[in-house]
């Protein structure tokens, strides 16, 4: 189970010794994807030390915006929206040394502000991940327990309690799968403890929306947590000719080898950071109906949850379907549809100069079809205008989201093309105050018109 960092917001890691006196810390810091045990380069990326203030025992490290350097995506070729971050600490004493090594999984996500330090998501699932008893031997600022594999289980920062007495302490590194450090010194010998979670964990279902628009024949494309290693069961009258699977990136598309709706999906957590965001593609989709619903469920420890998605259908004879794709808080693509009236159109830029057309050869004269004022560097860009139509209240955290995400994309039917918004004021509605839900967010397209690449 990883510690994850979402990093468009800060993380702040903490470091103080188990015992005795701080001088200083040095932080190596390698931040790399693909598998976590073998793909860690040899030298770290960063090396930073940093000396006490005053009379502190502690130093604070914020390391996010050195990680969002390597989350990097381009869109149809490949995304590296996972990677590991592993921060192996040298502390100085006044008196010896002691070392502290702390891994990360970080994503392209971020928390609001109402979440706190170091958010994850504002859900809280009340996990007690570990009711146990320390063994017989303790060491001062140390969990022991000989029957546990914390590498796996725990995370610094959570919660772990003295049940005798009810104190309890965080958790401030994992030593190893049998022996904690701990913040404060609370545990005797055959200490009865908990251990539980902060509260801040990445849900399986990567999207805050539990209703889902889609037009027939429109692939339907959600993002899933793998660790959660949840089972996916799709229930639809659309009967046997509709497939789905999992997809290591948003856009790849239908394989013939997948198998239709009659078998639930489980999902299978790796190593690999790449994977620990995959998506789920659901096509065709012309059978599909309103109130088909998708049941995302996990009972791995640490992570029960059980949500219900129900589908909608949008029947729009009229207007362009268009799938706004954009990355939401969780750090996963998403799509918003907009599937109302769209307006484009284009804005011309250019410079001009005055020339003399006088030609004084022969008699004075000049060519009447000649320009006087002539312009250079003509450039145009586009803009769209799109509504969403009528959406469920519940879609505001959505629209808040694709307000908030630094890269978003538009696919028409035919292809996918990168778009900025220019709508940075935007009033939510609710059906009290307005009844009927309605977006109209403005966009540019993110190039010029005019193929200009050199």
């Amino acid at each position: 189970m990883s510690t994850i960092i979402n990093a468009r917001s800060p993380y702040y890691i903490k470091v103080e010794p188990a015992s005795g006196t701080l001088s200083s810390a040095s932080m190596s810091l390698y931040i790399y994807s693909g598998t976590l045990t073998t793909d860690k380069p040899a030298s770290p990326q960063y090396t930073i030390s940093k000396d006490i203030i005053g009379t502190n025992n502690y130093v604070i490290y914020e390391i996010t915006e050195l990680i969002r350097d390597y989350l990097i995506t381009e869109y149809g070729s490949y995304s590296i929206d996972g990677v590991w971050v592993e921060a192996d600490v040298t502390l100085t004493k006044t008196s010896g040394s002691e070392t502290q090594n702390l891994d990360y999984l970080a994503f392209d996500g971020y928390g609001y502000f109402e979440e706190g330090v170091n958010p994850r998501t504002s859900t809280n699932p009340a996990v007690t991940k570990i009711s146990s008893t320390t063994d017989g031997a303790t060491t001062a600022y140390k969990l022991i327990d000989s029957t546990q594999t914390f590498t796996k289980t725990v995370n610094v920062g959570d919660i772990a309690t003295y049940t005798t007495d009810s104190n309890s302490t965080i958790v401030t590194a994992i030593d190893s799968d049998t022996q904690l450090t701990v913040k404060n010194d609370i545990f005797a010998t055959n200490a009865p403890y908990t251990i539980a979670d902060t509260g801040n964990y990445t849900p399986q279902y990567l999207q805050s929306n539990t209703k889902i628009y889609f037009k027939q024949g429109r692939d339907i494309v959600f993002p899933i947590f793998a660790e959660a290693e949840g089972t996916i069961e799709f229930t639809t009258g659309g009967g046997a000719d509709v497939y789905w699977n999992v997809v290591d990136e948003f856009w790849n598309l239908y394989d013939v080898a997948w198998g239709n709706t009659i078998s639930d999906i489980t999902i299978s957590d790796t190593n690999v950071s790449e994977d620990k965001i995959i998506y789920i593609r659901i096509t065709p989709t012309t059978g599909l109906q309103t109130g088909d619903q998708i049941t995302i469920s996990t009972t791995k420890s640490n992570y029960t949850q059980s949500i219900v998605v129900t589908l909608e259908e949008v029947c729009e004879p009229k207007y362009d379907f268009l799938d706004v794709i954009f990355y939401n808080k969780y750090g996963a693509l998403q799509i918003m549809p907009f599937h109302k009236k769209s307006v484009k159109s284009l804005n011309a830029n250019s410079d001009s100069y005055k020339r003399n057309l006088m030609d004084f050869v022969a008699d004075p004269t000049y060519n009447k079809e000649k320009h006087q004022i002539r312009q250079f560097h003509v450039t145009g860009k586009e803009s769209i205008t799109m509504n969403t139509g009528f959406i469920d209240e519940s879609f505001n955290d959505v629209i808040k989201q694709l307000m908030l995400s630094e890269q978003v994309f538009v696919y028409d039917g035919n292809e996918v093309l990168p778009i900025t918004l220019d709508t940075s004021s935007l009033q939510f509605k609710t059906s009290v105050n307005d009844r009927l839900i309605n977006y109209t967010i403005d966009f540019s397209y993110a190039f010029n018109k005019i193929n200009d690449i050199r």
